[in-house]
């Protein structure tokens, strides 16, 4: 057996490994699209469906989209279907939502504006809470 001139191997091994450096896999710095999802949460007004729930939840760069579709709207009673999305957050303003389970485009790219989330048809949902 190897005989240690300055303590055990552990206290060497130790002694080579930064403490003040954060664990493997943590940073200090959070990326850019997870702080930003924050912008994007919330409650939205949808005027192609006045009245319906949209709702942006969650933390991180994935995001649940929930809502729900009228005929076309929400404010006469009409019977009101309940829907489930994903959306993606990669960049400060942008956002990708998989609209493919309302039989819609799998990324639809969403910008943020300031006030609500823009899409590429000119449909802006506007943000309420």
């Amino acid at each position: 057996m190897d005989r240690l001139v300055n303590g055990s191997r552990r206290t060497q091994v130790t002694g080579l490994i930064d403490k003040s450096a954060p664990p493997f896999g943590a940073s200090d710095d959070v990326p850019a699209a997870a702080a930003s999802s924050v912008k994007f949460v919330g409650k939205y007004a949808d005027p192609k469906h006045p009245g319906c729930k949209r709702e942006v939840s969650g933390s991180g760069d994935t995001l649940d989209v929930t809502g729900t579709d009228g005929a076309p709207g929400c404010l006469n009673g009409e019977p009101q279907r309940p829907w489930a999305l994903t959306g993606v957050v990669r960049s400060e303003d942008e956002i990708f939502i998989d609209f493919s389970p309302k039989g819609g485009p799998r990324d639809l790219l969403g910008k943020w504006t300031g006030k609500g989330i823009l899409f590429p048809d000119g449909n802006e949902w506007k943000k309420i809470e």
